[in-house]
């Protein structure tokens, strides 16, 4: 039987952790967690996003999508490339990479890492439209963040996490059309972000 010091490692390093408003949910690979909204576009409606097929990440060829030690680019690039697979598995267009909505992710996965918190508000104030704002972003901006350690900080755990959260979900299968990318590894974790715009 494990102690419960040993039982909160083994999930700190087998879990992703989604957080949305001010709730952080860890997420274990076989559990799905109920949580409050993350940070939604501005002016778009409330509606059901299409689901995605259960089968839809597990038949993506994306480059990547299982690593946990691939360049930044890598990892970005198979990130997006498996949400376009389950938005297309949906019936939806694909996001298409925006330079702006890019560099306003990384630099919050990357503010993360270094400053150690997890938050979509950064710790001087800065919230993700601000960061869109201040990247060349004019339009609204829904954000999703992750970090997750072990197996479960490659790009596929981590958006199957999101998926099966069903404010993260309406956020990536939403009514977004352009989106950035920003993952930065520290300390054996990978802090994800993606901006969707």
């Amino acid at each position: 039987m494990l102690s419960s010091a040993r039982k909160r490692r083994f999930v700190a390093r087998n879990s992703t952790f989604l957080l949305v408003g001010s709730v952080l949910a860890a997420v274990p690979a076989t559990a799905a967690a109920t949580i409050v909204p993350p940070v939604a576009l501005p002016g778009v409606p409330n509606v059901s996003p299409a689901v995605a097929s259960p089968t839809a990440l597990a038949s993506a060829r994306c480059r990547g999508a299982g690593a946990r030690h691939a360049s930044p680019a890598v990892l970005r690039r198979a990130m997006l490339c498996l949400v376009n697979h389950a938005r297309m598995s949906s019936g939806l267009s694909p996001l298409r990479a925006e330079r702006h909505l890019a560099r306003a992710a990384a630099r919050h996965a990357a503010d993360m890492g270094r400053r150690h918190y997890f938050a979509h508000v950064s710790p001087n104030g800065k919230s993700p439209l601000s960061r869109a704002r201040s990247a060349g972003w004019r339009g609204g901006v829904g954000e999703v963040i992750a970090w997750g350690s072990g197996t479960l900080s490659s790009p596929r755990a981590t958006l199957r996490a999101w998926l099966n959260s069903p404010p993260h979900h309406a956020i990536l299968l939403g009514a977004g059309h352009r989106a950035g990318v920003g993952v930065k590894r520290a300390g054996g974790r990978a802090y994800w972000v993606i901006d969707v715009g």
